[in-house]
């Protein structure tokens, strides 16, 4: 065999090796377990009636990047509740984590804290989509915590036809800000959501909400994107919570409750 023919070899066999993780896909995919993200298959838990007829809203929650023991779905509970005759609640992992009970989604997490790439964002705004078209629902409503709000904040730019309402818990928004101290050799791999900024429709409503003693994602890493926002006409507001942290003060409490109602009791 000579070399080139060795060569072919090699590529026909990658060919095939790509075709078949292509060729996979997602085929447990049925918007309750499991969705097709196209570019990967998200692993989701869904709430909702029995007896739901007619979706007004689709209420989803994005985790962040890193999770003691692993518990990326820990904060599901706190939204499960908006569930109703109305409303579906979707909490939804985000490419190569999984879930309490290792139910994992495809895709990498890059070691976590630097994956909002297109691929990866992609890969959410296409899951997105896919629940929104299943449940016809005529409002997407998104919360996001951490990186978790960092991939809405870039879907709201590089996809702004999808997102109605947003809400962005600790938001690193402006990678720029982040990256202040980081050693110059270390790959920069995300998309900021501050760079998209541009894009982002003026119908879109957007509540960012930061601990005042978040020292991980601090204050400043959002108040320059939402101000943004709102000097190109979109609505969008900045809420400090008075000596809450990045880990406590913000999920659970009445505030951010009252803040997902008002969004989801919108006509």
């Amino acid at each position: 065999m000579t070399v080139r023919t060795a060569a072919l070899w090699v590529c026909f066999g990658l060919f095939l090796s790509s075709s078949a993780v292509w060729a996979k896909g997602c085929p447990q995919a049925d918007g309750v377990s499991r969705v097709d993200g196209q570019l990967e298959c998200l692993v989701i838990q869904t709430t909702k009636p029995a007896n739901i007829q007619k979706v007004r809203n689709l209420l989803v929650y994005l985790h962040g990047d890193s999770s003691r023991g692993g518990l990326f779905d820990r904060h599901f509970k706190h939204f499960k509740p908006f569930a109703n005759q109305d409303t579906v609640f979707v909490g939804m992992i985000r490419p190569g984590y999984a879930d309490a009970k290792k139910n994992a989604s495809s895709g990498d997490t890059m070691g976590g804290g630097d994956n909002y790439t297109a691929h990866n964002i992609d890969a959410v705004a296409n899951a997105l989509q896919a629940l929104k078209t299943k449940y016809s629902a005529r409002r997407l409503v998104v919360v996001g915590y951490s990186g978790g709000a960092a991939t809405a904040g870039v879907i709201l730019g590089r996809h702004p036809e999808l997102i109605d309402n947003a809400v962005l818990i600790a938001c690193p928004c402006d990678l720029d800000i982040r990256r202040q101290g980081w050693a110059n050799n270390i790959v920069r791999r995300s998309i900021s959501p501050h760079e998209v900024a541009d894009k982002v429709f003026k119908t879109v409503q957007v509540t960012a909400i930061t601990g005042d003693a978040d020292i991980n994602t601090t204050p400043a890493q959002v108040t320059g994107y939402i101000a943004n926002l709102k000097a190109r006409g979109a609505s969008a507001r900045y809420l400090g919570v008075p000596k809450a942290t990045h880990d406590a003060g913000i999920l659970g409490t009445k505030l951010l409750q009252d803040v997902v109602a008002s969004y989801l009791l919108k006509k």
